[in-house]
């Protein structure tokens, strides 16, 4: 019986032992899948990115009005954008962009007008405002520091587009121009009648400029490889270039511009 009794417990002490190690060995095994669950599901690093960029577009009535009869001509002011941006990815799929943008959205347009508001200097350094029927030449120069903000989404390894806004302080503003072969309506459309020939007659109205911009941003991009990349992105502006109080112009102008260029990545 006495021998019984100590094969009993030796048997007992050798169940407990082993069972001791297979609880040892589950757990052991439980940390370590944890562990990997929580590397696998750590949010990826966030990341910056250098770019340069060419602008093309044009600070433009929109829709165009009636007064606008013809467009002759359009050309860009050696527009150009240097962007500094911090990408944080929220997983795979999203990230959020914010950047700082310093850049130039210049152009110069001629057009054939008939019955625009216009405001023109005279001979004596004065100025004339009324209805101006015949050849107009508009300058638009921004300087610009602009921050964007937008969300990503990566449709493949390489490929991602963006949406979202910007918010622009321009620090020089200029708007200038001259008109010719033509007349102003003094006043209104039946004032007293100014010719104006070949000579051109100048306006500018640089201290009318707005200071603040905002608008919508539509881009994507594409990797050329680990580091360098290609974009295109589209800024339309959501108010007017000018002040409220304006009122030379009688339609808002509004900046649109698209930017193609190359990016470094710092990843």
């Amino acid at each position: 019986m006495r021998n019984k009794i100590i094969t009993l417990l030796l048997l007992l002490g050798c169940m407990m032992n082993a069972f001791s190690q297979t609880e040892v060995g589950e757990s052991v095994e439980n940390n370590v899948q944890n562990d990997t669950a929580r590397v696998k599901k750590v949010r990826p690093l966030p990341y910056f990115e250098f770019r340069l960029g060419y602008e093309v577009g044009g600070t433009v009535p929109f829709p165009l009005p009636a007064q606008m009869r013809k467009i002759n001509g359009f050309a860009p002011l050696g527009n150009f954008s240097v962007q500094a941006l911090s990408n944080m990815p929220f997983n795979k799929r999203w990230e959020m962009l914010l950047g700082l943008r310093f850049e130039r959205k210049g152009m110069t347009s001629k057009a054939t007008v008939k019955d625009y508001n216009m405001s023109i200097q005279d001979d004596e350094g004065g100025t004339i405002m009324g209805r101006w029927t015949g050849d107009v030449t508009m300058s638009a120069d921004q300087w610009m520091l602009t921050l964007p903000v937008a969300a990503t989404l990566n449709l493949t390894e390489k490929g991602r587009i963006r949406l979202g806004c910007y918010f622009g302080y321009v620090f020089k503003g200029l708007f200038y121009g001259e008109v010719q072969n033509g007349y102003l309506r003094e006043g209104d459309p039946t004032g007293a009648k100014i010719e104006v020939g070949e000579e051109p007659q100048s306006f500018e109205f640089n201290e009318d400029m707005r200071r603040f911009q905002w608008g919508l941003t539509l881009g994507g991009e594409w990797n050329l490889g680990k580091r360098f990349s290609v974009f295109a992105d589209l800024d339309w502006g959501m108010n007017d270039i000018f002040v409220p109080t304006f009122e030379t112009i009688s339609f808002d102008m509004y900046p649109i511009f698209g930017t193609v260029g190359v990016g470094y990545s710092f990843k």
